[in-house]
């Protein structure tokens, strides 16, 4: 596999998750990997980046979670690279005298400054809520909920569920009493939202 097969989008994001991921979220599973990669794309819908933007598109599984086959073979060039690992429980692993230096060459480029603050938020998340409620948010989110609850898959992010995400986020906002310019208090408020909507739904 050579780089140039990979989506180079996909490839930072890969870099940067595992190389900015906070230590206690450390090693991740391959699905926590596509997990926080799709949240760090809404993220960036609410800091104006076009979902036909990001670089690369996300599809909902039978088993309902987010999935990209342009990230998966990111991370499987990641791996053959020796910039990380993954063990046979399925582990993700950055390699700390690999991956620093090829995030830093990365972020060098011009473009990458604000994506890199999503995926950010995304993993620090985890430090305020569990990851089982991160995913129990993100999989009641828009487009999302409905393609599992009919066991359908199809990309996700489409327009009418951008529009509802866009409507949400504007809500968290107007519930804050400051306004912040950090993604990390309006996404945590945004997933705490979804969880109690899931649980009133039961």
């Amino acid at each position: 596999m050579t780089r140039v097969d990979v989506s180079p989008d996909a490839y930072f994001d890969v870099i940067a998750l595992l190389g900015d991921a906070p230590r206690s979220v450390l090693p991740m599973t391959v699905f926590e990997l596509h997990l926080y990669a799709y949240l760090a794309c809404v993220l960036g819908l609410f800091r104006g980046f076009p979902a036909a933007s990001w670089g690369y598109l996300f599809a909902v599984t039978s088993e309902g979670v987010p999935f990209s086959a342009e990230l998966e073979t990111a991370r499987r060039l990641l791996t053959a690279r020796g910039l990380g690992s993954e063990s046979e429980e399925g582990f993700i692993a950055p390699h700390a005298d690999t991956l620093p230096a090829e995030l830093d060459e990365l972020s060098s480029l011009s473009g990458p400054s604000r994506r890199r603050e999503c995926l950010k938020i995304a993993t620090r998340c985890a430090l305020a809520l569990p990851i089982g409620a991160v995913r129990q948010a993100v999989g009641s989110s828009p487009g999302l909920a409905a393609a599992a609850a009919l066991g359908q898959n199809r990309v996700l992010l489409q327009q009418n569920d951008v529009s509802v995400l866009h409507d949400e986020y504007e809500a968290v906002c107007a519930a804050l009493e400051e306004e912040t310019r950090s993604l990390l208090s309006p996404a945590v408020l945004w997933l705490s939202a979804r969880v109690l909507r899931g649980e009133d739904a039961r």
